[in-house]
């Protein structure tokens, strides 16, 4: 392991400093004056102000102990102009914001610096944190006032930030191309690059270690989305489940309210591989418009293992051959439900195009009471008018929750009957797919220049006029 060093602040915890690394904490003032070996270990303990001989080989022996012993991290407390001699790449510089000027001086006297130093911390704080602020050296601020260096240690803040200018380059690079990181104030406009020499220089304050962090979180993410979008075939979260739902509608996927487990009542819906010749189901316990978001969901963490792509091939091909007019209910021969007789309609019923008009208007419901023949009900009335038929009965759904469901379906597929207006327009221009007798009785517009043609009596008068010339 490369030997780190870092310059710290006094007062940020360098001589309670231990992790799995190995620390030594090279106080200067040990080689600053010619000391004794059993000296106190505070240089700033009163029994340490005899000693104000400076040591001439100051700074030399000062670099030649920190190059010389072995370790793996070396803290330094010298000068900031003295480290000019160190590889900037493996130098770190950590010193608190100037908001925590008080809780540095309590921390002086609470270890036992005699009262000169504490009265010259107290006048050079701000300048010396300053100082530090605009060298020419990469550094961490420390902002918490409860946190101590063996804080950053641990955490694994500290040692993330030695990286070296490639490393940091490659790693802005991926994090601008990501959005993690935005290029303002001093870094607006520049190459990662360049951003990098910035930092190493001391021009640009970065948090390395949330950086890396932010990029892991992202990259399994990513990671994740592409196993999700692996299961779903290519497609995403919302297309998928955008096309389950027109499977339901267009009844390539077979969907009821029933018992799915003992004493558990939900939505079964069921696909017919006719490629693999296997029947897939799924149990969803949600409402109808909630259905095709469970199945996406089951289908992404591999509940449910589906070859989607089949799944689509049939959904298109049961759109295809999706009916485009339905059989009366006067001419189907279906018996309307009573006290319990006659016939009680399901999904198949709906695609088949059988009596629409009389399903959506409830005549062959079940009647017979409980929570799932209500939602099955429901259900049926509701894919009637999810398949664009019989809209003029669409306020006879029996929830105002289910008619604007259905209502943001149609206007999604191009058909938008959200306001009265846009509503009785397509009455107009479809009586044939009307469900009242009185809508089905009218004639379709003439249409010109894209507007409905005149009334009836002024196409008559029309038509003599042309006759006359």
């Amino acid at each position: 392991m490369k030997k780190y060093f870092i310059w710290g602040f006094p007062g940020i915890g360098k001589s309670a400093a231990n992790s799995k690394f190995r620390i030594v904490d090279a106080d200067c003032e040990r080689f600053k004056y010619v000391l004794p070996p059993d000296v106190p270990d505070s240089p700033h303990s009163p029994q340490n102000t005899a000693y104000t001989q400076r040591d001439p080989s100051f700074p030399n022996n000062y670099w030649d102990f920190v190059h010389s012993v072995e370790a793996d991290v070396v803290l330094l407390n010298c000068h900031i102009n003295l480290l000019g001699t160190l590889d900037r790449e493996r130098l770190l510089l950590v010193y608190p914001s100037a908001a925590l000027k008080e809780e540095y001086l309590r921390r002086y006297a609470l270890r036992g610096d005699n009262g000169t130093y504490l009265r010259y911390m107290e006048a050079a704080f701000d300048e010396i944190a300053a100082a530090v602020r605009t060298s020419p050296y990469r550094k961490y601020e420390i902002t918490d006032p409860n946190i101590y260096l063996q804080n950053l240690i641990e955490k694994g803040m500290i040692m993330e930030q030695f990286v070296t200018k490639k490393e940091l380059a490659d790693l802005l690079e991926e994090c601008i191309q990501l959005g993690l990181y935005t290029r303002e104030g001093p870094a607006a406009g520049k190459t990662p690059d360049e951003l990098a020499q910035m930092l190493f220089e001391g021009r640009l304050s970065l948090d390395v270690a949330g950086l890396k962090n932010d990029l892991a979180a992202k990259r399994s993410e990513l990671d994740r989305e592409r196993l999700l979008c692996e299961h779903r075939g290519g497609l995403g979260h919302e297309e998928l489940s955008g096309r389950i739902m027109e499977g339901i509608v267009n009844g390539a996927l077979n969907i009821r309210h029933t018992e799915v487990a003992p004493y558990s009542f939900g939505y079964e819906v069921t696909y017919r591989s006719a490629k693999q010749g296997v029947t897939y189901c799924c149990a969803c316990y949600c409402s109808l418009p909630g259905v095709p978001e469970e199945i996406t969901r089951k289908i992404e963490s591999g509940m449910l293992t589906i070859d989607v792509p089949d799944l689509l091939a049939e959904i298109g091909l049961a759109e295809r051959g999706r009916i485009k007019s339905f059989v009366l209910e006067r001419d189907s021969g279906l018996q309307p439900r009573g006290n319990y007789t006659g016939h009680v309609a399901n999904a198949r019923d709906v695609h088949r195009g059988i009596a629409l008009d009389g399903i959506i208007r409830g005549h062959y419901g079940g009647d017979y009471s409980s929570m799932t023949t209500g939602t099955e009900n429901d259900t049926v009335r509701a894919l009637v008018a999810l398949k664009g038929f019989c809209l003029d009965c669409l306020h006879m759904l029996p929830s105002r929750p289910l008619i604007e469901f259905v209502t943001a379906y149609l206007k999604d597929h191009g058909t938008d009957v959200s306001t009265p207006e846009k509503l009785n327009d397509w009455i107009r221009k479809n009586p044939d797919k009307c469900a009242l007798p009185e809508n089905r009785e009218r004639t379709p517009p003439c249409l010109e220049a894209g507007q409905a043609a005149p009334e009836q009596k002024p196409k008559k008068t029309k038509r003599k006029n042309q006759c006359e010339r």
